[in-house]
């Protein structure tokens, strides 16, 4: 199915730049899926109500892998392999999973505003982390604790091209730093809501949705 091309990229790269949602789609050739986007630093505890509803997926914290290693992560699909443990998902390659963590503030961690609240914090570390990853560290350690409720995902940007990847590539193209919301956008089906239905959904929200092809056709990843 035909998108924008550039200027579907375009529009999404400005939607993220200015907190609004984006919808991506990884592609055919992999989890087939459409994941909702935002920026971290946007988030609400009623659009993390809105998305329970209407997205229905699992809510993650989208961040570099680098990043997430500085913070004291690792990818779990490394330990879990050090532990004989297979950790290949079937679209092909290792999930960015780093762990799941819950911000000390929360009251049980899986509300909507305890949510909320771990996400922000978390893109407040992570800017932290761009500047000073020892301090970031220290704040990390102090004002996180695991396991909790909001799964941090650890990006391979240039060696993969999930959904993570993607929408870090798309906050890049957006001057934005490392640190979003995705959640897969499933509605009321029991499998991955099609694309089309997605393109529709889209349409009368008035999101913006990208492909992984049109982000991957830029040159140079460029607009």
């Amino acid at each position: 199915m035909q998108g924008g091309g550039v200027s579907a990229v375009r529009e999404a790269v400005r939607a993220l730049r200015e907190g609004r949602l984006v919808m991506l789609y990884d592609g055919d050739e992999r989890e087939a899926e459409v994941d909702f986007v935002v920026r971290a630093d946007a988030v609400t505890p009623g659009l993390v109500r809105w998305l329970r509803k209407n997205a229905g997926g699992l809510l993650c914290f989208a961040t570099t892998r680098e990043v997430g290693r500085a913070l004291g992560l690792e990818l779990l699909s490394e330990v879990y392999s050090r532990r004989g443990f297979k950790t290949r998902a079937p679209y092909g390659d290792d999930p960015a999973f780093m762990g799941y963590v819950n911000h000390a503030g929360v009251r049980t961690g899986v509300r909507d505003a305890d949510k909320a609240l771990t996400i922000r914090e978390l893109a407040r570390v992570v800017g932290l982390a761009l500047r000073d990853p020892e301090a970031a560290r220290r704040e990390f350690a102090e004002n996180f604790y695991m396991p909790g409720h909001v799964p941090v995902l650890g990006g391979r940007v240039g060696e993969r091209w999930g959904h993570t990847e993607l929408s870090l590539t798309l906050a890049g193209m957006a001057g934005l730093p490392p640190a979003l919301a995705i959640i897969e956008v499933l509605g009321d089906y029991t499998e991955a809501m099609p694309l089309a239905d997605a393109r529709e959904l889209a349409s009368s929200l008035g999101v913006p949705l990208v492909t992984a092809w049109e982000i991957r056709a830029l040159p140079g990843r460029q607009l």
